[in-house]
C-alpha cells in the first residue's frame, strides 16, 4: 500500500501532544542534552523523503510505516548511539519513550527489524548491495628460478621453435624459384626494356 504523506507540521503537533502525555507527570523527564537532539529533528523537515519513496511502495498490502519518520529515526540512532545494531536500536525505542516520540512513533508502536531493513533497501533503491563492483584480488604471480651457472634458460614457448622451422622450410622451398627468376630477368634483360615479358619463341 502507498504511504500517507505527513506534513512536518503534523510531526511537530504529535511531538509536542505524546510530550506532554509522557512527561508532564513527572514520572519521565528531559535532561538538558535531550534539548538539543529536539531542536535538530524540530527543525529538519523529513517529509519529501515520502515523496521521493513513494514510488518504491506497492498500491495493495498493509499500510507501511510513514518513510519520513523512518529515516528520522534512523538519524536518531546516529545522533545518539551510533555504535547500536537495528536490534538494539529497536529495543532502545521501547525503553526509552523518548527516542520513539522524537522519531514519530508511539511509544508503545514502534517499528520492528524487519521494517528497518526493508525501508533501508527502498531507501537504497538498488539491486546491488555496494555502489561499486567487488575488487578482485589479483593473483601474485610465481617467481622465475633463475638457472644456475653454466646452465641454459628452457624455451618459454614451446610453439617457437616449430614456427622458426616451418619459416625456414619455407624460404628453402622458394630459393630455386627465385634464382630460375633471377636467371631469366638476366637471360631478357633488353627485352623487358622495351616492354616485352616473353619473346615469340618462348611463347610456341
Amino acid at each position: 500500500m502507498k504511504p500517507v504523506i505527513i506534513s512536518h507540521e503534523s510531526y511537530q503537533d504529535f511531538v509536542l501532544s505524546i510530550l506532554k502525555e509522557h512527561y508532564s507527570g513527572g514520572i519521565l523527564t528531559l535532561v538538558n542534552k535531550d534539548w538539543t537532539v529536539i531542536h535538530k529533528l524540530w527543525i529538519t523537515d523529513l517529509s519529501y523523503v515520502t515523496t521521493w519513496l513513494f514510488g518504491s511502495y506497492s498500491n495493495k498490502g498493509p499500510a507501511p510505516r510513514d518513510p519520513a519518520s523512518m529515516l528520522r529515526s534512523y538519524l536518531l540512532c546516529l545522533l545518539t548511539n551510533p555504535t547500536l545494531s537495528i536490534t538494539d536500536w529497536v529495543d532502545m525505542l521501547y525503553r526509552v519513550p523518548l527516542y520513539a516520540i522524537l522519531s514519530g512513533f508511539n511509544p508503545n508502536d514502534v517499528p520492528g527489524v524487519g521494517t528497518f531493513y526493508y525501508f533501508f533497501k527502498r531507501l537504497w533503491g538498488n539491486q546491488s548491495p555496494n555502489i561499486k563492483p567487488s575488487i578482485k584480488h589479483k593473483h601474485k604471480k610465481k617467481k622465475k628460478k633463475k638457472p644456475k651457472k653454466g646452465e641454459k634458460e628452457p624455451i618459454k614457448k614451446s610453439g617457437l621453435v616449430k614456427k622458426l622451422v616451418q619459416r625456414l622450410s619455407m624460404v628453402v622451398l622458394f630459393i630455386p624459384l627465385i634464382k630460375i627468376i633471377h636467371d631469366y630477368l638476366l637471360k631478357h634483360l633488353d627485352h623487358l626494356k622495351h616492354g616485352i615479358l616473353f619473346t615469340k619463341d618462348e611463347l610456341l
